[in-house]
């Protein structure tokens, strides 16, 4: 008889070790059925994202050779960056949103995930979708409104320029729970914020240590699977339309084919690898959650006082 793998709780403190296996044994545990609903929401996704993305890359790296002296093809690339920003944008959201929902929900069924349905997925993924807009609109506020502050402390005094990167470096990071916080609690924005910054002061360590961890493994991931588009990419910016035989290659509609499902391929995985850093930031809130405000000693009671 198969042993059932230990429940993996949101609110509980955890060692730097802890957070990452935590991480990867949540996505181990639950694969097939994280598999399916990201590839149900982000592969449509991807097909328009490797639409806009082959346009801006192909323009770019035109641009590149050029030694940047064409203004027309600098302008060619914005419209494509506009439009693959905005995509991205939306597949980052749906894979926050249907993450975060299974999370909530793997805690909250006695089976877990086994035997989940997209039907059942639906309602919390419309909820955090829609909370992530309001995200968005305040999050661009208070970036601009950091930004500014720094720019004018940097127009003050030139000598200002060091001290204004090391408080960026360390402001920034205080932000990395908000998202997490604001979709798992029901609070306001504004408390959503403000907790965030308390919490992120006093964990700050822990946040730095999982991003960059995570960044570099899904950067590699990520990188791997796309070096194949990459280098169709490159041939198709030297020798799409030269002579010879291997100019012929790169200007057929079979070259065309392959580098658009090789750059569906490469948006997928990078979308999905955003799973895995949504992930393992939930769990540094968890974390942070338990340790400073004692979350996870509030919910034990509370299950008790259920019984």
């Amino acid at each position: 008889m198969k042993t059932e793998r230990p429940l993996i709780k949101l609110y509980r403190m955890r060692t730097f070790g802890d957070k990452l296996s935590d991480t990867f044994d949540f996505v181990g545990e639950n694969f097939r059925t994280l598999l399916k609903n990201v590839t149900y929401l982000l592969l449509p996704v991807a097909l328009v994202q490797t639409f806009f993305m082959n346009g801006f890359m192909t323009s770019y790296m035109k641009n590149l050779m050029s030694l940047g002296g064409d203004l027309g093809l600098i302008q060619q690339c914005l419209l494509p960056m506009s439009l693959y920003a905005l995509v991205q944008f939306v597949a980052t959201t749906l894979v926050i949103a249907v993450v975060y929902t299974m999370m909530q929900l793997y805690e909250q069924r006695p089976e877990r995930l086994r035997g989940v349905t997209f039907d059942q997925l639906r309602p919390g993924v419309v909820q955090k979708s829609v909370r992530q807009l309001a995200l968005l609109v305040t999050g661009i506020v208070v970036f601009a409104v950091i930004v500014l502050l720094m720019a004018l402390m940097i127009a003050a005094s030139t000598y200002l320029i060091l001290p204004v990167i090391i408080i960026a470096f360390v402001v920034f990071p205080l932000f990395a729970l908000v998202c997490p916080i604001y979709l798992f609690e029901d609070t306001g924005i504004v408390s959503a914020y403000a907790k965030s910054v308390r919490l992120g002061w006093k964990t700050w360590g822990g946040i730095i240590g999982v991003m960059i961890v995570l960044y570099i493994i899904t950067s590699i991931i990520s990188g791997l699977i796309a070096t194949p588009w990459y280098i169709m990419v490159t041939m198709n910016s030297l020798f799409a339309g030269g002579q010879g035989v291997t100019a012929g290659f790169v200007s057929s509609f079979g070259f065309t084919v392959i580098q658009y499902l090789l750059g569906v391929v490469s948006s997928f995985a990078a979308n999905c690898m955003m799973a895995l850093m949504a992930i393992g930031i939930a769990y540094q809130y968890g974390h942070a959650c338990d340790k400073v405000d004692g979350v996870s000693v509030d919910h034990g009671i509370e299950n008790f006082e259920t019984l």
